[in-house]
């Protein structure tokens, strides 16, 4: 078959996809697409490594942070420890100044204490006064104080002291706090 133009010009050419120029063109395309993907991933990489050092970088602080803290706890315990001792001598420190204070203010004229002690809640006393109505009076002045219960008398004999006629006794009561 015979083909006849009728259209007046030049017809434009067909062209034809080239397989060996797409060829060509698919490692460039493959190339620019592993560089950037490399530059991407290397960015990546490279953000993440800073991150990574910040953050050792805070934990290194941090447990230095902490060995402050326990360095304090500890310092904390042993101030705890003292003024806990403190606390102690301090309960300790007032009931016998009490007990003394009551006891002091008890003792009638003319009656003096020798030796006096103080176990617990047990007191023992021995001492010299002039007369058993004294001892007796001393005796009724403990009790009255509201510091000392049940008051005995041990023993009361008599005595001379510089060539007074003076009585010596014993007496044992209980502290009361």
């Amino acid at each position: 078959m015979i083909r006849i133009n009728l259209v007046r010009g030049k017809r434009k050419k067909r062209r034809e996809l080239n397989v060996g120029s797409a060829w060509l063109a698919l490692p460039l395309v493959v190339l620019a697409g592993t560089i950037y993907f490399h530059f991407t991933v290397s960015g990546r990489i490279s953000k993440l490594d800073a991150e990574i050092g910040k953050a050792n970088a805070d934990i290194a602080r941090l447990k230095k942070e902490i060995g402050e803290v326990e360095k304090f706890k500890v310092r904390k315990a042993e101030l705890q420890k003292k003024v806990d001792i403190i606390s102690n001598l301090q309960k300790g420190r007032t009931g016998p100044v009490r007990h003394f204070e009551a006891l002091a203010a008890a003792i009638p004229e003319k009656c003096w204490i020798d030796s006096l002690s103080l176990k617990e809640e047990k007191v023992v006393l021995s001492g010299v006064a002039l007369n058993n109505y004294t001892i007796a009076n001393f005796m009724t002045a403990l009790g009255q104080t509201g510091r000392f219960r049940d008051v005995v008398l041990g023993a009361a004999e008599q005595t001379s002291v510089a060539g007074v006629k003076l009585v010596r006794f014993n007496l044992t009561f209980q502290a009361v706090n």
